[in-house]
C-alpha cells in the first residue's frame, strides 16, 4: 500500500469513527474501552510520517541569514555542519567574509565564541530554552534544520486531524502543544510550539525544498519566536554536502573572556 493510500485509509477510518460517534443515540462506551480502529488509524498515519523522515549522518550547508529582534536587524552568512546526535557547528561571517562568531552545540553544552568582543559564552541548553521558551535539545535543533518533526509524535500524546485537507498532528509537550502540518508527501510544512494559553510561541515554516535521494531538505526556513525576546530569522540554504570531509574546529583562544550565564 503506498503512502497516499495509507493516509486516505487511516483518515477515512478516523472520520468514520467520529461520524458514528456523532450519529448514534446509544449510551457512550465505558471509560476504559479503547477505540481500536481509531487507534490503529492514528498509528498508521504516525508510522507513515516516521517512514518519510529525512535522514542524515553528516550534513553541511551554506546559509544567508537575516535576523531581527527588538534591538537589532542583521544580515549574516553561515556555514552549518552537523553530525547526527553529536553536534551542530556554525561559523558566522559578516561583510567581506570576516568571521564574527563560531557556535558549537553538543548534547550537553552550548558554546558561542564572539570574535568581535573576544569572549566565549559557555552554557547549557537552558540558555536556548530561555530564548525560545521551548524545551529544545540537540536532536530537536537538528530536526528543525533538516525539516523533521521537532518533537516526536506518539499515539499516547498526539492527535491526528485534517484542516482543509492538510494533515495536522497535535502533540502535547507538558504545558505546551506542538502543532505540525504535513505535505501530501508527509514532509513537515510548518510547526507551531506554543504555551497552551498562547502567551509565548515559536513558529517554523519551510517554504522551499531541495531533494537528495528520498530526503527533501528545506532550503528556506522562517523562524519566529515570541518569548523572552521577539525574534524573527530567515535562513536561505544552499551548497548541501552529506559526506564528511574534515573535522570541525572549535578552540577558544586563551586571551578570550569566558562567560557562564
Amino acid at each position: 500500500m503506498n503512502n497516499k493510500l495509507v493516509l486516505l485509509v487511516a483518515l477515512a477510518v478516523l472520520a468514520s469513527c467520529k461520524s458514528k460517534k456523532a450519529l448514534t443515540n446509544q449510551a457512550p462506551p465505558p471509560v476504559n474501552k479503547v477505540d481500536t480502529k481509531a487507534l490503529e488509524a492514528e498509528e498508521a498515519v504516525l508510522k507513515t510520517i516516521d517512514g518519510n523522515t529525512n535522514t542524515f549522518n553528516f550534513y553541511q550547508a551554506k546559509a544567508s541569514a537575516s535576523y531581527k529582534d527588538d534591538k537589532q536587524d542583521l544580515n549574516l552568512d553561515l556555514t552549518i555542519m552537523m553530525e547526527k546526535d553529536r553536534y551542530i557547528w556554525m561559523s558566522v561571517t559578516a561583510l567581506l567574509g570576516i568571521e564574527v562568531a563560531r557556535i558549537m552545540i553538543t548534547p550537553d553544552s552550548v558554546k558561542i565564541m564572539d570574535r568581535l568582543h573576544r569572549k566565549c559564552i559557555v552554557t547549557d541548553f537552558a540558555y536556548i530554552q530561555r530564548m525560545s521558551n521551548v524545551p529544545l535539545k540537540l536532536a530537536n535543533l537538528q530536526n528543525m534544520i533538516v525539516g523533521n518533526t521537532v518533537f516526536s509524535n506518539s499515539v499516547q500524546k498526539s492527535e491526528v486531524d485534517t484542516i482543509l485537507g492538510v494533515l495536522a498532528i497535535y502533540t502535547a509537550l507538558g504545558t505546551q502543544k506542538q502543532n505540525t502540518f504535513y505535505s501530501p508527501q508527509f514532509k513537515v510544512q510548518r510547526t507551531t510550539i506554543a504555551e497552551k494559553d498562547q502567551s509565548r510561541e515559536m513558529k517554523i515554516a519551510y517554504n522551499r525544498f531541495s531533494h537528495s535521494g528520498t530526503n527533501t531538505y528545506p532550503d528556506k526556513i522562517d523562524i519566529n519566536i515570541r518569548a523572552e525576546k521577539n525574534v524573527s530569522c530567515t535562513f536561505e540554504l544552499s551548497n548541501f554536502v552529506f559526506e564528511k570531509k574534515r573535522e570541525v574546529q572549535f578552540a577558544v583562544p586563551s586571551s578570550y573572556e569566558v562567560v557562564r550565564p
